[in-house]
């Protein structure tokens, strides 16, 4: 069972253990295309559960990768036991950044058709272009995608962390 807490918001995934002073080398959710803000605290997912990492060094490689190195951690052998753990921020730390989109919040939303029957829920929200992606993923593990068009968007259900949504026809169909 991943994490579940809806204060944290996916940064990435530890690839590798980088160098020999203890910094690890992490890929980007694809929804951080802008500069990364900086930050004190990361929670890397152990067993499950997100434990709190002091950074003491962050830098982008050419290759759009994360170098992190973690305050207290000297030692690539004991990074080796975090790669492909997963990386998260909380969003309180993010909500003042420009890059990053005010609907990050929705993660872990419910989505509802305009039927009121449940399409899955909110993984992430991927970054394109020209507009804002959502990820769901439905009672059958599959993935949706569906593009944030808030003229689709209904009703927002902010205590039942629900979303209403009038699709047009074909859409979900699309992903199949």
């Amino acid at each position: 069972m991943p994490v579940k807490n809806t204060d944290l918001i996916l940064l990435g995934t530890i690839r590798k253990a980088h160098g020999y002073e203890g910094a690890v080398m992490m890929s980007l959710e694809d929804r951080f295309t802008e500069e990364l803000p900086q930050m004190e605290w990361v929670f890397i997912e152990i067993d499950e559960k997100p434990v709190p990492f002091l950074v003491s060094s962050l830098s982008e490689n050419a290759s759009g990768n994360i170098v992190l190195k973690f305050e207290g951690y000297d030692s690539p052998e004991v990074m080796t036991e975090f790669i492909g753990c997963r990386v998260f921020i909380k969003k309180e730390d993010m909500k003042n950044e420009n890059e990053l989109s005010p609907f990050l919040i929705l993660e872990g939303y419910k989505i509802f058709d305009r039927d009121k029957k449940l399409l899955g829920v909110v993984t992430k929200i991927m970054s394109l272009p020209m507009q804002y992606m959502l990820v769901l993923e439905n009672d059958k593990k599959e993935e949706i995608l569906i593009p944030l068009n808030e003229e689709w968007v209904m009703e927002i259900d902010r205590d039942r962390e629900s979303i209403y949504m009038d699709l047009p026809d074909g859409i979900i169909q699309i992903n199949k």
